[in-house]
């Protein structure tokens, strides 16, 4: 084009009436992309957003010929109706004190002389007194009936009282000081020693640190911890897009992570009732400690904890160091501001960086030597979407006191959730159907170990766009316990003989065609779509399916009719129906209803074969179900039960 005829172009685009043809299109374009993805300021003026494009897979986000999952949008109206804008929470509201009287390092109770001033508190005062308690776990003796222990006794030593900083040998104590005789401080702090079997740890070998956020789907982790993601895009992290839950809830999706089974398969190998310890199962840290690494599980929200709720837990600690005494004592005692089902803060500060604490300071205790610690937070994000904002800035100052203090280079950190949040407004759209379905998983690997097993890393980043399950995870964590195996030897000699079985490590490429069906994925929990269409309520199959599954529902329940009552069909709310791609005569229904009496909703794949409907994988509850199941201790069928006595 000539210098001339690009002028004449420019004249002609700037006429008043074509100039406003090109206003009035430019704001439609941007009002569209912002209803469907972002707003229109960040439409504008962000910075493109990799983490949420397609890949260039056409609208998809995997798109292989075993798995399509659609891109999902991080904004957008049919998003933000279901957010509520000014949640508040605050931790310090109950606590009198901004500085901690006490603090501590790896060895010592410190007394923080400016926190004193503040009170005006001298040294010497005879009204001032400060004492630690110790914590310990109830030990269970082999001569003792497994029926009369519980994993949640906590057994407290004497007071020991100290003047000036004092070393402290065991490794959970509860610090308390009095002013006056009234309490004025109370804290609780750990102290870690390495067991004498755990070995040093050498060039080229990794600590891993599996950090967990209850009920934090990949999207909703971008949404609401916008500053953590853009910390861990800047330092470097490879993020599983794929990652697909193949249960409902955090046990059955975590138990394939830490074991490589499936529930049914824990209960047939190692713990066939649901009351019964879980002390005969395999953890993947029981791998680890073989191998002399240092052990650590640790969570919050004590009361649900995963192995705890509706379950006995362990007889015997099951890793080195087990915090849940110290956790379970502090949320009983100065745990505050409850969140649903859980307690957001501990004293002065959110239970999720308590735990964050407590995990940074084992890495520094424990910096010479290898560990495998699994610390798991479902205070902060267990029961609302919005919530996981609040601990947004502690998890990135943990991220970055990781990474100052040399860890994060001798260090695996793999970021991880279990599911998407699974009920609430959200949960019942389209997109948050998807989400619940698709936890975060993120690995956090230093540069060195990158540039040492190229061949593993490429497979790694492969699997990004990758169906891939807590099963993958699972092989994948064993591969850190003896990595010669990631070398580019080892790495093409295991992809040659590997037959790919239902968990694949994730440093060998996993196969294209790899499908739920084949992934162990149950298809109600199935984020890979074929050909969906949205039906209207009174489409003469989705009535027959609902009708099925009323019938699925009171079937179970029948089972328990002395507990329960049946339920009654009150609402359809939607339906879906999906082709199979390699059967056009199957097809299968997503429904969601509510029943009464009251008013759960389920959501419920049927499939329609035959002229016959037949429920596929498990019933997921939309709507929290409170006191309504009290009388149920089964965990599934907790979900159904509308209890007859207790309502």
């Amino acid at each position: 084009m000539t210098h001339g005829s690009m002028l004449d172009t420019i004249k002609h685009i700037l006429k008043p009436k074509i100039f406003m043809l090109w206003i009035v299109l430019f704001t439609l374009i941007v009002w569209t992309y912002s209803y469907y993805s972002l707003t229109a300021f960040e439409v504008i003026f962000s910075e493109p957003r990799p983490l949420f494009l397609d890949h260039g897979n056409s609208g998809y986000l995997i798109n292989t010929s075993g798995c399509r999952i659609p891109e999902m949008y991080l904004n957008g109206p049919e998003i933000e109706k279901c957010f509520k804008p000014n949640l508040e929470l605050n931790c310090k509201t109950k606590w009198n004190y901004n500085l901690p009287l006490i603090t501590s390092d790896l060895t010592s109770l410190i007394l923080n002389m400016s926190a004193w001033a503040t009170l005006n508190i001298s040294d010497g005062d005879p009204s001032f007194e400060c004492y630690y308690i110790p914590i310990e776990r109830s030990s269970f003796g082999d001569d003792q009936d497994p029926k009369s222990y519980s994993d949640d006794d906590v057994k407290l030593g004497e007071k020991v009282y100290f003047v000036h900083n004092t070393t402290v040998s065991k490794e959970m104590v509860e610090v308390v000081c009095t002013l006056n005789s009234n309490v004025i401080y109370k804290y609780y702090h750990i102290f870690i020693q390495p067991t004498s079997s755990v070995r040093n740890r050498k060039y080229g070998e990794v600590s891993i640190l599996l950090l967990g956020l209850d009920a934090v789907s990949r999207m909703n982790f971008h949404r609401q911890m916008p500053k953590t993601s853009a910390f861990l895009s800047e330092i470097g992290t490879v993020e599983m897009t794929g990652y697909n839950k193949v249960e409902d809830n955090t046990f059955p999706n975590v138990i394939p992570t830490l074991t490589g089974m499936s529930i049914e398969e824990l209960k047939i190998n190692c713990w066939p009732e649901n009351n019964n310890f879980f002390d005969k199962c395999n953890f993947v840290w029981d791998d680890y400690k073989d191998a002399n690494f240092s052990t650590a599980f640790a969570e919050d929200s004590t009361s649900i904890g995963m192995f705890n709720y509706l379950k006995s837990g362990f007889l015997k600690q099951p890793t080195d160091h087990y915090l849940r005494p110290i956790m379970t004592h502090a949320e009983n005692v100065i745990g505050h501001e409850s969140i649903g089902n859980t307690i957001a803060c501990l004293g002065p500060k959110l239970g999720m960086t308590v735990l964050l604490d407590y995990a940074f300071k084992m890495s520094l205790s424990l910096t010479n030597h290898l560990y495998m610690n699994v610390f798991w937070t479902t205070s902060l994000t267990h029961d609302y979407i919005e919530y996981p904002k609040f601990g947004d800035d502690d998890l990135r100052n943990f991220f970055d006191a990781f990474n100052k203090s040399g860890e994060l280079n001798k260090t695996i950190v793999i970021l991880m959730s279990d599911h998407g949040i699974r009920w609430g407004c959200f949960r019942d759209t389209y997109q948050g159907s998807l989400e619940d379905k698709l936890p975060l998983l993120n690995f956090i690997i230093p540069q060195w170990f990158q540039n040492m097993y190229p061949s593993a890393m490429e497979n790694l980043n492969k699997n990004t766009i990758r169906l891939t399950t807590p099963y993958d995870l699972h092989q994948t964590l064993l591969d850190f316990i003896d990595i010669k195996q990631l070398d580019d030897n080892a790495i093409a000699r295991r992809t040659k003989i590997n037959n790919y079985k239902r968990g694949t490590s994730l440093f060998l490429e996993i196969p294209e065609n790899k499908s739920c069906e084949t992934a162990g994925i149950p298809k109600n929990y199935c984020a890979c779509h074929e050909e969906r269409q949205e039906l209207v309520v009174d489409d003469v199959n989705v009535v027959e399916a609902a009708k099925a599954f009323m019938q699925y529902v009171n079937f179970k329940l029948s089972t328990y009719n002395t507990l329960c009552t049946f339920l009654t069909l009150h609402e359809i709310h939607k339906a879906s129906v999906e082709m199979r791609k390699d059967n056009n005569s199957v097809k299968d229904y997503e429904i969601q209803v509510t029943t009464v009496p009251g008013f759960a909703k389920f959501e419920a794949t049927l499939r329609h074969y035959n002229g016959n409907f037949k429920m596929v994988g498990s019933v997921s509850r939309l709507n929290l179900y409170g006191n309504q199941s009290i009388c149920m201790n089964d965990a599934k069928m907790k979900l159904l039960c509308y209890c007859i006595h207790e309502n």
